[in-house]
């Protein structure tokens, strides 16, 4: 279970996030929906410690602390177990599919290159990419690109999966391959995950529970279909009435 408890920060003197509490069990999806600018990307990086949380409470598995406290432990224990899968793929452009995903089991995990390889072949495989292990970043598509970062982020076995916009920077063909590929993850339901997106059709499909964010701070909280269905605040209201829920792509 990943579980936050009055999580704020301010940059100078703006409070991007105003006291979040959010609980996430493992093998649960956890979608968070709001207009840009209401602080999601600023959760997903204070969890993994991208950015330094002013205040709050954190626990992942079996560690509890406090975030704006955090010991150097404590931070790499939330890095050790949290896997970030961003906007811009941010792959090393100097290597190889498979050394992007195989990087992070031989210098953090300590596995022995041989091992870190063939479980960096099988993960390649699971995205749909067993032909592409020796292609470096450019000459892969953007679709193809974040597909080797959802590949890196699961070699590392993480208890949480973070999903910062994860199509927001491909080509509307090359979406549907990459919702494809996280939907397939999640439903493995060995992760707590969760996922910022403005793809509200998959949202509704894939997520257990959906957080619309405004303004730093949680307005509804529930499944898709409360959420989507019956908000109870007339800032959502007035953000799912902009929403089309007719399928605009193939899962």
């Amino acid at each position: 279970m990943i579980r936050l408890q009055g999580l704020r920060k301010r940059f100078n003197r703006h409070e991007v996030l105003k006291g979040i509490d959010l609980e996430v069990r493992f093998g649960e999806v956890a979608a968070v929906i709001g207009a840009s600018g209401s602080g999601k990307s600023t959760l997903l990086r204070c969890i993994d410690f991208l950015e330094t949380p002013d205040e709050g409470r954190f626990t992942l598995g079996e560690r509890s602390f406090d975030a704006a406290k955090a010991s150097k432990a404590d931070i790499a224990y939330m890095r050790r177990n949290t896997a970030m899968v961003f906007q811009n793929f941010n792959l090393f452009r100097y290597k190889t599919a498979l050394e992007n995903v195989t990087e992070g089991m031989i210098t953090v995990q300590k596995l022995p290159r041989d091992e870190a390889e063939k479980r960096g072949r099988e993960l390649l495989g699971k995205v749909g990419l067993s032909d592409r292990t020796d292609y470096y970043p450019n000459k892969l598509s953007g679709g193809q690109q974040q597909r080797v970062a959802i590949a890196r982020s699961l070699a590392l076995n993480p208890k949480a999966m973070l999903f910062d916009e994860p199509t927001s920077a491909l080509d509307p063909e090359m979406i549907a391959e990459v919702l494809t590929v996280i939907k397939n993850v999640a439903k493995e339901r060995s992760h707590a995950m969760i996922i910022v997106s403005h793809e509200m059709n998959f949202v509704y499909e894939i997520a257990d529970k959906v957080i619309f964010l405004d303004e730093g701070e949680v307005l509804e909280q529930g499944t898709p279909l409360e959420v989507f269905g019956a908000p109870k605040t007339e800032r959502a209201r007035q953000f799912i009435s902009r929403v089309n829920l007719s399928n605009n792509y193939v899962i």
